[in-house]
């Protein structure tokens, strides 16, 4: 990494739930591997575990209030970035004043309302990154009104290293049930309004696990049938609960995912993935090869049947997983060259 290049100050901190919060800290690593200097800014209560793994890695961890801001100088060399934080879009006026360019990681696919106020007020971002390339088509129309231009857009998927989820692909013993597990935010929007009729539509033994499951959504959607488990977000590690399914299913309802992580993460586990052929999944999976895609009710239950049947396909589809997430979109040095072009565009631009 060139001397001159700017210090990264990251406003909030990693956490274990959720993809933005999942994704910086992946980040965190990638940018450390590459050299960078980073300082994590705490937009929230950072726990001694995260103050912990931070300081491993090389992050400075450096509390300031709204008030601190303008007038800690070394902010003023740096670059900021913020992944779907809506803090740091409250402090925009600090932030501005310190005159340091700012960029944007959203994981959504729709503007919240306080981005809309930010644009209003003090005009785009420096830079946007998107996760994929949906996310990228659907957002810049919906940005181009407050002045974003492609120029400022950068592709550059969530960094993911697999040696967070080991390999634990689960065998299906003779006459065990097939295990469906789904994980996800306990929103409505994450499930379809069907769902458990949906799956009692598979016509095979099945058992349902779903880690992201809350009151409610039991008044939404029914009481779990006895086939199924349900649990409370983070109840337990993503990986221990991968490691538990035979298959993650992601059949949606007004959601469309963008970049889900849930995806890498079961490719890096060992399962394959059933998921609908909409938003970010066509990017990350190749049907048939590293998982399978569906485009109605039918074609969900059908490739459930079929992994069902034919146990032997399901694990090529798991091993091919993760050879291509590995190949792919756990690859330091394909990440890395994408975040290069970015910061050097930033620092070349203030010259």
């Amino acid at each position: 990494m060139p001397d001159n290049w700017p210090d990264v100050y990251v406003f909030g901190t990693p956490s274990a739930v959720g993809g933005a919060g999942t994704e910086l800290w992946h980040t965190l690593r990638l940018w450390r591997q590459m050299g960078l200097p980073v300082t994590c800014i705490p937009t929230w209560q950072i726990s001694p575990y995260w103050l912990e793994r931070l300081q491993a890695i090389g992050c400075r961890v450096l509390p300031l209030t709204p008030e601190e801001i303008p007038s800690y100088r070394p902010l003023r060399e740096g670059v900021a970035i913020a992944f779907c934080n809506r803090a740091f879009l409250e402090l925009a006026p600090q932030l501005r004043r310190c005159s340091i360019p700012l960029v944007w990681a959203g994981c959504m696919n729709w503007l919240f309302s306080a981005e809309i106020h930010f644009y209003r007020r003090f005009g785009p971002m420096d830079a946007y990154v998107f996760q994929s390339r949906y996310q990228m088509r659907t957002l810049l129309p919906q940005l181009a009104p407050w002045g974003v231009s492609r120029q400022k857009a950068y592709l550059i998927r969530g960094a993911f290293f697999a040696d967070e989820f080991p390999y634990r692909f689960r065998p299906r013993l003779p006459g065990e049930p097939l295990v469906l597990g789904r994980l996800c935010r306990a929103s409505p929007d994450k499930f379809p309004q069907n769902f458990w009729t949906l799956l009692g539509r598979v016509g095979r033994p099945i058992r349902v696990q779903v880690m992201g499951w809350s009151p409610q959504l039991t008044r939404r959607f029914g009481p779990p049938p006895a086939w199924a488990e349900v649990f409370p977000p983070g109840a337990m590690p993503a990986g221990d609960f991968l490691a538990s399914l035979h298959v993650l299913i992601a059949p949606t309802g007004k959601a469309v995912e963008n970049w889900p992580r849930i995806g890498l993460e079961a490719m890096a586990t060992g399962v394959p993935v059933v998921a609908p052929a909409s938003g970010g999944w066509p990017e990350m999976i190749r049907h048939g090869q590293t998982g399978l895609l569906f485009r109605s009710d039918e074609e969900f239950c059908s490739q459930i049947r079929l992994l069902y049947n034919d146990d032997s396909l399901r694990q090529k589809l798991a091993q091919a997983a993760r050879d291509y997430l590995l190949e792919h979109f756990a690859n330091p040095t394909t990440l890395s060259t994408r975040w290069h072009r970015l910061f050097n565009h930033l620092v070349s631009a203030r010259r």
